[in-house]
């Protein structure tokens, strides 16, 4: 059995090319859905979340997103939108670990420094990990470093791979 580690090193390089070929897409994923809607048909879809559509950001009140726009403005938020969760259908649906029968092992949170880290356990008794960090930096920013596989299921049927870190800003 390949230990957590080295498995999400192997995913590693699929894991950097779907992320690049979603950016590289984005534009062109984004004018496809002006004309089918919010929500990209078949694996399209995975190329952006799967627990939200292209106009996620509105329901969940991220900074920026707005609602009743259209032509180019709804055309470049949905543009930003894929490069802000890129790929989060090939991390779940690829990449991730089958959500049904998972166990958290272990958990370790701090606050000050805000830290994460998970050991899970699939049904079938496959270990994997999570790690989150939120590195203050200034000016209300921080770095949200996310690796592993996300501790929860966002879809209801797998965690999806992470790998993740940049700045964000505090809302």
């Amino acid at each position: 059995m390949i230990k957590p580690v080295a498995l999400y090193l192997v995913y590693l390089p699929a894991n950097l090319f779907f992320v690049a070929l979603a950016y590289l897409l984005s534009p062109l994923l984004a004018a496809i859905s002006l004309v089918t809607g919010p929500k990209l048909p078949g694996v399209l879809q995975w190329f952006s979340t799967l627990d939200a559509d292209f106009d996620g950001g509105i329901a969940q009140g991220v900074i920026g997103y707005k609602a009743d726009l259209s032509g180019w403005r709804l055309w470049w938020q949905r543009v930003c939108w894929t490069c802000r969760n890129p790929s989060h259908g090939w991390q779940s649906e690829l990449l991730g670990m089958p959500a049904d029968g998972s166990v958290i092992v272990r958990q370790v949170i701090s606050e000050i420094p805000k830290n994460q880290w998970y050991i899970m356990e699939t049904a079938n008794g496959a270990r994997f990990f999570c790690f989150k960090r939120d590195q203050p930096l200034f000016g209300g920013y921080y770095l949200k470093i996310w690796l592993g596989w996300v501790n929860k299921s966002y879809d209801g049927r797998n965690h999806h791979y992470a790998f993740q870190i940049g700045p964000k800003r505090r809302q």
